[in-house]
């Protein structure tokens, strides 16, 4: 009870800003067939072309290019015609309507283009009262959803952007924001990995939305090459924040930290500043400062050489200001092609190409499918003339994982008792036609407004919505309301008992499996960074957390299982697996190991030998291999590092300070890399003691 109580406030939680052209556009084509069937005199009519347009817009997604937007929308149009045309050539035939429906909620369950909007339209139209031909209901159902996508999409000559620049301006302002992070001290864990999951999010939707836009030549490169800076920034800065909490727990003092943060501020100013005003104005003031902090951490190596501080101290300063130069010159980068544009000729929006048809897989289908067909046998012996409230709870309350339905049960019995009782007040007090039209646009623009922040508040006024848009040529009373209510609650409580009898427990198998494949892209990421060929550092990084997600998706999938809960040391294993990888993001920051750079290899190899052992045990459920000595190793690094300071120190007293021999090439290596390995081999052996099979 307590999870669901929270889920319930989460539910009410403006998670953004209501979308108040959005939501009027939307009010717009609900009423206006509404106000021409009253006027005209056809309100059956203008009612069902009402209940196109908005089952229509279920089938919209605003952050879309407008192309495949309005694809979208003329899908859901066709289907939601169909469904129309389905609905009432079954009208005749309840039996074979219980049937016909349920099949068809069965089929929307396996393939996702026959949306709920087209389960809706078949189960709504059965039950709305007769007086159309099969061919007439199809035209104003159709009329209805072109209306609404014309509505919808009809300003892209001066929008036709806006998706793709939304994307991108919401990628880098989460990058500046963690870039900010990663020059403040102290940030707790939990906090930056809130923010390092908002800014990889935020850049994989941007990655998205770029590949659904077909452009010129030109701008697809300039894109191409904005996608992949953006993309440096991130991979840099979680490196500069390895580094720069190793550099603090050096004796190298802490008087260059007033001037990282100084540089760290001016470049997320100067990155928000691109992407939000697409000005380069503070780019001149963040690379100032850049180079104010690299000429402290000169003064800080010519100190070293003369024994003023710790020399590796001083090398790892030295890779904290490359990663500083690497972001800069980003940000610089990102400034100077925000100023440029990309431009979109004043032609028409170009649909996306047909994909093949994806199918779901499970026993959802098969238990919507049985649920909506029970429902519609009981309704037909009960003779209820408001059933089709009972059908729709169903419809729409079964989901695929068992506690969303719990809580959508709950969430839409609540909803609909409020919704409905605000209707029948309004009913009461002011009946006709043209006072309901004021209803449903009250509804309608505060529902779409609040339907991307709140499903909460959706619900409340979707509800009333639904209410009057199905049953708008009917008389409505207090009764009906209170019968509506009642309906509801019953069909919240079969969908409750259809979800608890055959809901199916088997995530928890799947997760051996995933944590298998977890713990060996891991391990082949580590091994990547031996020779660190850039793209196949990039490709096992990608693929490594792909590996993660999935594992943490059927983490989720056993929370919501009955009686299901995830171990919390498996979501700690998904937590090290993040953190391993932003370690080795570090490590691939730093210069390439050399002869001098001593036991790095041997390092990352007994790391990922360790993850594939484990792997292996999981897999099998055999008994881990014995570990091997990484903890000496790692304490060779250290000595390594300690014998190639002195070394240089020598060779600087011989007169080469300023020259680039095989010896700095290797404190370079070791000393930036050293807090990078030890930082990836913790991570790396508390993923492999957190999955590894309890004995």
């Amino acid at each position: 009870m307590r999870r669901i109580a929270e889920a319930l406030r989460g539910d009410f939680v403006l998670a953004g800003r209501p979308a108040w052209g959005y939501s009027l556009l939307c009010a717009l084509g609900i009423c206006l067939p509404l106000v021409a069937g009253v006027m005209l005199g056809h309100v059956p009519q203008g009612a069902a072309m009402a209940l196109g347009g908005y089952l229509t817009v279920f089938g919209d997604a605003p952050g879309l290019p407008y192309g495949e937007r309005a694809r979208k929308l003329l899908v859901a149009t066709l289907m939601v015609t169909l469904g129309s045309g389905l609905g009432a050539l079954i009208q005749p035939y309840p039996w074979v309507a219980a049937v016909v429906v349920g099949l068809v909620a069965m089929a929307g369950g396996y393939w996702p283009v026959i949306s709920i909007s087209a389960v809706l339209s078949v189960a709504l139209t059965y039950f709305a009262p007769p007086g159309m031909s099969v061919p007439a209901h199809m035209e104003v159902t159709a009329a209805g959803g072109l209306l609404m996508t014309l509505l919808l999409v009809g300003l892209w000559p001066v929008r036709r952007l806006q998706p793709l620049r939304t994307a991108f301006e919401t990628a880098g302002t989460a990058l500046a924001d963690l870039l900010e992070a990663a020059g403040r001290a102290p940030l707790s864990d939990e906090s930056w990995e809130v923010l390092r999951r908002s800014a990889g999010t935020a850049l994989d939707d941007a990655a998205k939305a770029f590949s659904l836009y077909r452009v010129s030549e030109e701008d697809d490169r300039a894109l191409q090459r904005l996608l992949a800076t953006l993309t440096r920034v991130l991979h840099e800065t979680v490196a500069l924040r390895v580094l720069r909490a190793a550099a603090m727990q050096t004796g190298v003092g802490t008087g260059w930290t007033e001037k990282l943060n100084e540089a760290v501020g001016a470049l997320a100013r100067a990155l928000r500043e691109a992407v939000t005003l697409g000005g380069s104005a503070g780019v001149p003031e963040a690379l100032g400062a850049v180079g104010r902090f690299a000429d402290q951490v000169e003064e800080i190596r010519r100190a070293a050489h003369t024994g003023g501080a710790p020399l590796p101290a001083a090398a790892l300063l030295g890779q904290v200001r490359r990663c500083l130069d690497r972001i800069g010159m980003a940000v610089r980068s990102v400034a100077q092609q925000a100023v440029e544009g990309v431009e979109v000729g004043p032609r028409l929006p170009r649909f996306g190409r047909l994909r093949k048809p994806v199918f779901s897989t499970g026993h959802h289908p098969v238990r919507l499918g049985l649920a909506v067909t029970l429902a519609m046998v009981l309704m037909l012996v009960t003779h209820e003339h408001y059933a089709k409230w009972f059908v729709v709870t169903v419809i729409v309350s079964l989901r695929p994982a068992y506690r969303d339905t719990v809580e959508r049960v709950v969430l839409r019995t609540a909803g609909t008792a409020v919704g409905a009782a605000g209707a029948a007040v309004v009913l009461a007090v002011a009946p006709g036609h043209l006072y309901l039209i004021v209803f449903i646009a009250v509804c309608a623009v505060l529902g779409f407004a609040l339907r991307g922040a709140s499903y909460g508040y959706w619900t409340i006024f979707a509800t009333p919505l639904s209410l009057m848009l199905s049953d708008f040529s009917l008389p409505l009373d207090w009764g009906a309301a209170a019968v509506r209510v009642a309906l509801t609650i019953a069909g919240g409580a079969l969908v409750l008992l259809f979800a608890r009898l055959l809901w199916p427990r088997g995530q928890r198998a799947k997760l051996t499996g995933r944590a298998v494949e977890m713990l060996e892209k891991h391990a082949a990421l580590v091994r990547s960074l031996i020779d660190q060929d850039p793209d196949e550092v990039r490709a096992r990084l990608s693929s490594a957390a792909v590996a993660a997600d999935r594992f943490a998706d059927s983490l989720d999938r056993l929370d919501k299982e009955p009686g299901g809960s995830a171990p919390q040391r498996l979501r700690d294993a998904v937590t090290a697996a993040r953190r391993l990888r932003d370690n080795a993001l570090a490590l691939f920051a730093v210069p390439r190991p050399s002869e001098e750079s001593g036991p790095t290899a041997a390092v990352l190899d007994m790391v990922a030998d360790r993850l594939e052992n484990v792997a292996e045990a999981v897999g099998t459920e055999r008994p881990e291999a014995p570990a091997d000595d990484l903890d000496g190793v790692l304490d060779e690094l250290g000595a390594h590092v300690d014998v190639l300071a002195a070394r240089r120190l020598d060779e600087v007293a011989e007169g080469a300070a300023d020259q680039m021999t095989e010896v700095r090439r290797g404190i370079m290596h070791a000393a930036a890399a050293q807090p990078a390995l030890k930082g990836l081999s913790a991570e790396a052996l508390r993923l492999a003691a957190l999955t590894a099979p309890r004995r």
